[in-house]
């Protein structure tokens, strides 16, 4: 039986969820990176409170970045709509018939989610990236290209399945924080640790933004792990990411807050 998805007990999990790992090994870097399970997050409440009270008991100086998922911060911050405000075209439910649907989560195969995606980004642009992610998909053999050429992070469109929400947060669709810089250096002076906003899903971990101080800790690993300072934020995003790679908090369990510590291999 797998603790991390039958152990309710809040705080630090102690393994990983199924398919993700708790460690990735550089060359020169050893990164652990731990889950949080917290209490469910409530529409419109205080987010540096919901922190706060997540991460209480935790010893700070046992890590060095933070992160969070983009989920709380939009059910915090106020970035979501609700389903009954949403007008869902016959076009939307056309093209829900040619979304893949995944085992664990039905992504894009719901209308809300593309009616959603349409208002956000326009309907010209949600054309355009529609043909043009079929061709690019088919000419290059993979697949994520929609969500480049739709832009605004429509791929972290979330919500409107009942199934997958418990009460208070059903009925409602989470867009991703518009500005997520300005959300985790906000996060960062409130909190004084240095944070990250997450968006994981089945394709890939999503880096949305991060304060000026985990930046500053992130860019010393970067160092350390390739004996030089880096060229561009590019180049700084990849090697974060890289410490990230998979979703290791999962799409399930709710853990949306992730502990990371970075030990040197000598």
């Amino acid at each position: 039986m797998d603790k991390t998805d039958n152990d309710q007990k809040l705080g630090p999990l102690e393994n990983p969820h199924i398919g993700q790992e708790m460690v990735v090994n550089l060359d020169k870097l050893k990164v652990y990176r731990i889950p949080v399970r917290t209490r469910l997050v409530l529409i419109n409440e205080d987010l540096i409170h919901f922190i706060r009270q997540s991460l209480e008991g935790i010893n700070y100086s046992d890590y060095q970045l933070f992160a969070i998922s983009s989920k709380v911060v939009s059910i915090t911050r106020g970035y979501f709509r609700k389903e009954s405000d949403i007008k869902v075209s016959r076009l939307a439910r056309f093209l829900v018939r040619f979304v893949k649907k995944w085992p664990d989560d039905p992504g894009y195969a719901l209308p809300e989610k593309i009616q959603m995606a349409m208002d956000m980004v326009g309907l010209p642009r949600f054309i355009f990236a529609v043909i043009g992610g079929a061709i690019m998909k088919y000419v290059f053999r993979r697949p994520g290209y929609f969500y480049i050429l739709a832009g605004k992070n429509i791929g972290g469109i979330d919500g409107f399945v009942p199934s997958m929400y418990p009460e208070p947060l059903r009925g409602y669709g989470f867009f991703t924080p518009p500005n997520p810089w300005e959300d985790a250096n906000f996060i960062e002076k409130e909190i004084g640790l240095p944070f990250a906003i997450l968006d994981g899903n089945n394709i890939e971990q999503v880096l949305l933004g991060y304060g000026e101080n985990f930046r500053e800790v992130a860019s010393k690993y970067f160092k350390k792990e390739y004996q030089r300072d880096f060229k561009n934020k590019k180049e700084l995003n990849a090697f974060i990411l890289k410490m990230l790679k998979g979703n290791p908090q999962g799409q399930s369990g709710n853990t949306p807050i992730l502990l990371i510590k970075i030990l040197s291999v000598e």
